[in-house]
């Protein structure tokens, strides 16, 4: 597909024949029909926030969404998407990317839920942060947080913010869902270190080698269609053997 470089230049047909090139590749067999979105929507927030409102628009064009209460739930998974990316890719450009759907949005079918109104930092916010971190990391936790001994604020912040409150909470996205979220997040920003981890992490909760690989081109797609370089990115191969060398 060929496609202006310059975001300007890219017209809601443009952005919904990408999403249509993203749904055909994304491993949906395996991974469910649910989750192709939730890719895209972490590239565009790296790259094109104000395109984010293009792909709502264009799934709630399908007939899943053609009740105001499926479209109330898909936006709960697309808010929960944006809340996580917050410490991924940053409040400002999350926003952003949330302000492109709000001017598009039907007052029918704004949700007024708030998913972490009763949050609070503490020993059960730590233990859920830890699991996941574990979950993840597994016995490769101290090769990322060895780089915050002499910066206690990063460690800190990852155990009760990054993990505790956003990543570890999968009451409106599950585990799955959460990790290609945060996955498409680091690729987009062209992190070499970031998607190693989180290439190593989604296969050590159960996606494939195969999907994992579908996904990182579903997100080079997005790359190419902003003109910009993932150039720095591996692949799932060269992690491959990292994924179970701490199982028994």
């Amino acid at each position: 597909m060929s496609l202006p470089a310059n975001s300007k230049d890219h017209t809601p047909e443009e952005a919904i024949a990408l999403f249509k090139e993203i749904e055909a590749k994304f491993p949906s067999k395996t991974l469910g029909d649910d989750k192709w979105y939730l890719v895209a929507l972490s590239g565009l927030v790296g790259v094109e926030q104000e395109l984010v409102g293009t792909l709502y628009t264009y799934l709630i064009s399908k007939p899943e969404f053609a009740s105001s209460e499926s479209r109330k739930a898909l936006i709960r998974r697309i808010r929960e998407a944006l809340v996580k990316n917050m410490s991924i890719q940053g409040v400002v450009k999350c926003i952003a990317a949330l302000i492109s759907i709000t001017a598009v949005e039907k007052p029918e079918d704004q949700d007024f839920s708030f998913s972490r109104e009763g949050w609070q930092a503490g020993p059960a916010n730590i233990e859920r942060g830890e699991t996941w971190l574990n979950a993840i990391y597994e016995g490769n936790l101290t090769d990322t947080t060895d780089h915050f001994l002499a910066h206690k604020d990063f460690d800190w912040v990852s155990r009760e913010i990054t993990y505790g409150l956003y990543l570890s909470d999968h009451s409106i996205l599950g585990p799955v869902d959460t990790e290609l979220v945060v996955l498409a997040g680091v690729m987009i920003q062209n992190l070499e270190l970031s998607t190693g981890w989180h290439l190593r992490g989604t296969r050590r909760i159960g996606v494939s080698a195969e999907d994992c690989e579908a996904v990182q081109q579903c997100v080079e797609l997005i790359g190419a269609f902003a003109g910009i370089s993932l150039h720095k990115l591996p692949r799932v191969g060269d992690v491959e053997h990292q994924v179970h060398q701490f199982k028994k």
